[in-house]
């Protein structure tokens, strides 16, 4: 009987050593593979997006860039486009065909534009109100370093007078703020202007003859009727253009836009005079 029940013990003894026992570390090291495994899927598509957004980026850059890069006009070209301009007679020409004709001088923004989604209706104007003086190009600089978002207008008029262009109007820049703004005014239905001014500087002579221009010839080319400070459109943390004589600018304006209106009447005459 005894001999009986060791033999007993002796088997159950044997049956246990030759079973397989799930092992703890092994199931660990499936959970860690698996892991693993879902860790670099989520990193790959991570990569993949963060790639598709940069080659976005950089075609949108590349086609800002590319857009401003054709052969200036000739001097005599250039003057005329030059002098339309100034009498509120440039409508027809392009962004490009400004810039090639020195009118504007492109500086391009890096990152911070889109196309649009929406029609132009309105115009923006801006006062850069940097923290110490800074040139419009020094201040395109500044924006460029924020990163692949960043703020930015359109164009800029600095203290001289001179016309900066960073992006062509056809696409759109984060010059409002879309949450916060009034009137329905967003970024990819307006144009931005920033008029270079900080503490108590006062806008120059030539920066308000370079306004009004580069105003009457964006209202012109883009069929816009509505011309609002930022400050107006959202108020909640905004008051640019600061100190800006608003009366003053408008009467100035108007005097341009008489002029063009007057243009095209003495072309007409002319024109009836010819045929007749």
């Amino acid at each position: 009987m005894e001999s009986r029940g060791l033999a007993i013990v002796s088997l159950i003894f044997l049956l246990h050593i030759s079973l397989p026992v799930p092992s703890f570390s092994a199931a660990s090291s499936s959970k860690s593979s698996i892991k693993r495994s879902q860790k670099r899927t989520v990193t790959k598509t991570i990569v993949k997006r963060t790639v598709a957004t940069k080659i976005a980026k950089k075609n949108t850059d590349s086609k800002n860039a590319v857009a401003a890069k054709k052969s200036p006009y000739s001097a005599a070209v250039s003057r005329r486009i030059t002098a339309n301009f100034k009498n509120g007679n440039a409508a027809r020409y392009s962004p490009q065909d400004l810039v090639r004709a020195k009118v504007f001088v492109h500086y391009p923004l890096k990152g911070g534009i889109r196309k649009r989604s929406g029609a132009i209706r309105n115009l923006v104007l801006h006062s850069t109100e940097t923290g110490r003086p800074a040139d419009a190009r020094t201040i395109v600089r500044s924006w460029n370093n924020i990163g692949p978002r960043h703020p930015g207008a359109q164009y800029l008029v600095d203290r001289d007078g001179t016309i900066i262009q960073t992006a062509d109007p056809a696409y759109a820049t984060i010059h409002v703020n879309d949450r916060t703004s009034l009137g329905g005014v967003k970024n990819d239905n307006s144009i931005g202007i920033e008029i270079v001014r900080t503490g108590s500087q006062k806008y120059t002579q030539k920066q308000l003859t370079s306004l009004v221009a580069l105003v009457d010839y964006v209202k012109d080319r883009y069929g816009i009727t509505r011309v609002c400070g930022h400050g107006e459109i959202q108020p909640s943390d905004r008051t640019d253009p600061v100190a800006f004589d608003w009366a003053r600018f408008s009467r100035s304006l108007a005097s341009i836009e008489r002029n063009q209106l007057d243009s095209k009447t003495a072309y007409h005459q002319e024109t009836d005079r010819t045929d007749g």
